[in-house]
């Protein structure tokens, strides 16, 4: 079992002085506009916004997934499928749920899970997670050797305050 800390995709601009991201206009709303990103990765993460309480992402995923036993001890996580199919699996690998367009799973914190896209479109999930204390970062904890292979993290929605 392995613990990390998932870096937040918005951090690499918006840094404070103690290395903390700068959530100082976090009580302005923001209006995403989503375009799939055209890279050829199996997978890519797209940040769409982050508060002191809630992280908000969009996985692209070709034949690829979270395919290592995980749980994150300080999160609730809401996943909804936008289009293609993803099946969910937790403890044992026993299958949890099989998701497609407009079909979503809500993880509570510490609940064991991995995933993958199945079939042959590719898949888009919406990812939000909800923190249980404010200004934390994501920690996971790896509950089986981490498969996690590369990936894209990036920022293509437009923010307007």
């Amino acid at each position: 079992m392995s613990i990390s800390q998932r870096p937040d995709a918005q951090e690499d601009e918006r840094i404070n002085g103690e290395g903390q991201p700068d959530l100082s206009r976090q009580h302005m709303a923001k209006v995403v506009r989503y375009e799939k990103p055209q890279k050829e990765r199996d997978r890519q993460i797209v940040s769409f916004a982050r508060t002191d309480s809630m992280m908000v992402f969009m996985q692209v995923l070709k034949h690829a997934g979270e395919e290592t036993l995980h749980k994150h001890p300080n999160t609730d996580s809401f996943w909804w499928v936008v289009r293609g199919k993803v099946a969910f699996f937790t403890t044992d690998h026993a299958p949890l749920a099989e998701l497609g367009p407009e079909e979503g799973v809500l993880l509570p914190r510490d609940y064991p899970y991995y995933f993958r896209a199945i079939g042959d479109e590719d898949l888009e999930i919406l990812q939000i997670e909800s923190f249980l204390r404010q200004g934390e970062r994501l920690q996971s904890v790896f509950l089986e050797e981490r498969k996690t292979g590369e990936y894209d993290v990036t920022q293509t929605g437009d923010y307007v305050a």
